[in-house]
């Protein structure tokens, strides 16, 4: 009976060990996963679809009087959450990638230092779209960028298929003046598709567009989910703001489809048809609990105005749309 439990106690022992031995395996791959500083891993040295391309080191974005502060920390979908708590669900539902980030200090002054957040969202509208519908109340738009604005203490922009975000522990000259360096380098050095356009900005009449308003919503627009790939901008006409929107669908029917089928949804939602002058917008607007909305498809186009607190104004912006997406229809149709 002895050596039945002796030969027990040491099958237990052998299995502890085995067991101990395979959580430490486990713990040390998480923590060198988590260290691993393999710079070809991170946004300014990556590989594209087509193939490795070599990128600069990552000395060459530290912007001169400052110094790195910490190393790079990466994150995927599963544990993005850990660094934007509360966030990172539009993130991932609008095609997250990864996330890199690290902190730059000044050499001069240890209280002055900035956050650069790299996020991979695999496609340009995808960092347009979480670019844009985050865009601060306070924001002012930076020309020398595509798509870029600052706040007080930060510079956001859209490089490619990347939204990139650089905040700062203060209002700073020199805080903003070296971030701009390291976006600026960044735009010089990071490769991206040539062709990272998007064509749908340019279907929005300029006149009275409110600079660096659009806004890309991928889907469920206005609570609707049948309008996808949505467009929104602002407009100021009449001492009054109003909002358009434009959705291109792959075909007339479908936009004819999805418009109608929104307008059903306004109707069901309590929206009222309301009387218009104008032939043109016939049956194309509603009240909707004290402001006007209207829909109407031209082309592959579903368009119109969302949540406007001026009819007249509302109309008016509806066919300065209209004519704009009827001359693009158009030259569509006979490409």
């Amino acid at each position: 009976m002895g050596l039945i439990h002796g030969r027990a106690r040491r099958l237990e022992s052998a299995v502890s060990i085995c067991l101990l031995s395979i959580l430490f395996l486990i713990g040390l791959g998480v923590f060198i996963k988590q260290f691993d500083m393999d710079m070809s891993r991170f946004g300014i040295s990556t590989e594209s679809d087509t193939g490795t391309i070599r990128q600069p080191p990552l000395r060459s974005i530290v912007p001169a009087g400052f110094e790195a502060l910490s190393e790079i920390t990466s994150y995927n979908p599963e544990n993005l959450y850990e660094k934007i708590d509360g966030k990172a669900s539009l993130y991932v539902e609008s095609g997250f990638k990864e996330l890199f980030t690290q902190r730059f200090v000044s050499t001069s002054d240890e209280s002055l230092w900035f956050e650069l957040f790299v996020y991979d969202m695999a496609a340009v509208r995808n960092a347009f779209s979480v670019y844009s519908v985050q865009t601060r109340a306070e924001a002012v738009i930076l020309p020398a960028f595509a798509y870029a604005y600052k706040t007080g203490n930060a510079l956001f922009f859209v490089h490619g298929r990347y939204y990139i975000e650089l905040v700062g522990s203060a209002e700073s000259g020199e805080l903003f003046k070296a971030m701009t360096e390291v976006a600026q380098k960044i735009q010089a050095n990071l490769t991206v598709d040539d062709d990272s356009r998007i064509a749908e900005l340019a279907l929005f009449p300029q006149e009275d567009l409110v600079p660096g308003s659009v806004k890309l919503y991928l889907a469920n627009a206005f609570g609707f989910e049948g309008l996808t790939d949505t467009f929104t901008a602002r407009y100021q006409i009449d001492d009054e703001t109003i909002t358009g929107f434009i959705s291109k669908r792959p075909d007339l029917q479908d936009a004819q489809a999805v418009a109608k089928s929104y307008y059903n949804f306004l109707i069901e939602n309590g929206a009222v048809v309301k009387n218009t002058a104008g032939k043109t917008l016939e049956g194309k607007i509603v009240d909707f609990y004290d402001t006007t909305e209207i829909v109407f498809a031209t082309g592959p186009f579903v368009a119109g105005i969302h949540e406007a607190q001026s009819q007249q104004a509302a109309e008016k912006l509806a066919i300065m749309l209209i004519n704009k997406l009827s001359k693009a229809a158009k030259a569509e149709s006979n490409d």
